[in-house]
């Protein structure tokens, strides 16, 4: 078979799979923008064997305009811990410099607590440490509350360290030994 057939080929199946893609993209976005009580009310009159009571969050009151989508994000929505709420309230009485200052300190303080663990207890150099600190530091301060709202900080440290060991890993070639020349008799 010729490149030409084959690209032909590749091109049919990445059509064919975007336009699944698509069709399941609009189903998906309009089953979720039905109102929610019209469609479990329908559900209930039918005697289905599947309704929609296991997505109705407790507390919340659901009127007639609420969408299945508006439904389930609040069912998904977890509450905030005692923890949480705390280090928003503190969080939003700071300015902004320092903020990120804060979130800087702490996220380098868990990788520094992980380099001195991989140094301590095994046998890593410090550049491979201080890579694999870093990632796992971002992993630490990706899953605690920091003073910066949003994820958007925590997203930056798992990529920026990820992208830096991506580098460090498979970027920079270490170079080779040279062997030794043979010793003259």
């Amino acid at each position: 078979m010729s490149i030409r057939g084959k690209l032909l080929r590749i091109i049919g199946i990445l059509g064919i799979i975007a336009l699944l893609a698509g069709g399941v993209y609009v189903l998906a976005d309009r089953a979720l923008s039905l109102p929610f009580r019209a469609t479990n009310d329908l559900l209930h009159a039918k005697n289905a064997p599947v309704t929609l009571d296991l997505l109705i969050p407790a507390g919340v009151h659901i009127d007639k305009e609420m969408t299945l989508r508006q439904v389930i994000r609040y069912r998904i929505q977890k509450p905030k811990g005692h923890l949480t709420r705390l280090v928003e309230k503190i969080s939003q009485l700071l300015p902004v410099r320092y903020r990120i200052l804060t979130t800087v300190l702490i996220y380098l303080f868990w990788a520094f607590l992980f380099l001195v663990f991989f140094r301590i207890f095994t046998w890593m150099r410090y550049g491979t440490a201080l890579t694999v600190a870093l990632v796992c530091g971002a992993v630490v301060y990706y899953f605690m509350p920091d003073t910066m709202l949003g994820r958007l900080d925590d997203w930056a440290a798992l990529f920026g360290s990820g992208a830096l060991f991506i580098l460090v890993r498979f970027g920079f070639r270490r170079r080779k030994r040279q062997p030794a020349a043979p010793k003259a008799p």
